[in-house]
């Protein structure tokens, strides 16, 4: 399959990969270009995206959807929690057939996409669940993502009760996001949490810096 002349062609984003500890296939490359066509057309009737970023899917989304990888246990089950555009669940899928992966989004046009992607891209451990977090009954879930899902204590409040006891939430932010966590302390410790890890990685391709906080059980 050939990409758009805007997108990386497989050895590029292969060698991307390879710097966030991913071996990419030739098969997962033509899946995540799969899934960025569809991105696009359904972009033109729904809000999934930016429409400044529909040239840079593969180059900066899905980039920053695989860099949490290794922070995903191997057999994890994974909560993306406002999953919308499917974003980082649906390429962690894509990559990562070890896990079993939940797409939490509460609007039923976004739900309605997923569901399609999900179809055409056969990922058979993928389900889509299209209601909102705070209305479902815990998840149980190894990792939970939330990835740029508006302010730290709202995405706690989200994502901690679909976390395992052992398991941890995992939020995508920016290096600047220190305020944020000291005005977070107070829902961190009503929800018995800590913050167990801070990885700061300079996406490849687009060169955007993000800082992956990784929330788990105070001691």
């Amino acid at each position: 399959m050939t990409p758009p002349a805007a997108d990386p062609d497989f050895a590029t984003l292969a060698t991307a990969c390879r710097q966030l500890e991913l071996e990419l296939t030739q098969a997962q490359y033509d899946n995540l270009v799969r899934y960025t066509q569809l991105l696009r057309d359904w972009n033109q009737r729904i809000n999934l995206v930016s429409r400044r970023d529909t040239d840079r899917i593969l180059s900066y989304h899905i980039i920053d959807s695989l860099a949490v990888q290794r922070l995903v246990p191997q057999g994890a089950r994974v909560c993306d929690i406002g999953s919308g555009a499917g974003l980082p669940g649906l390429p962690l899928a894509i990559v990562r057939s070890d896990i079993e992966v939940l797409l939490v989004e509460a609007s039923q046009k976004r739900g309605q996409f997923l569901r399609t992607a999900v179809a055409e891209l056969g990922l058979a451990d993928v389900e889509v669940v299209n209601e909102r977090a705070e209305s479902l009954p815990p998840l149980k879930c190894d990792v939970v993502l939330s990835r740029l899902s508006g302010p730290l204590r709202d995405a706690v409040r989200y994502a901690n009760p679909h976390r395992k006891p052992t398991g941890t939430v995992v939020l995508y932010k920016t290096r600047g996001c220190s305020t944020e966590l000291s005005k977070a302390a107070r829902q961190l410790a009503r929800g018995r949490l800590r913050v167990a890890g801070s990885h700061d990685v300079l996406l490849p391709i687009c060169n955007v810096p993000r800082r992956f906080i990784v929330l788990g059980s105070a001691r």
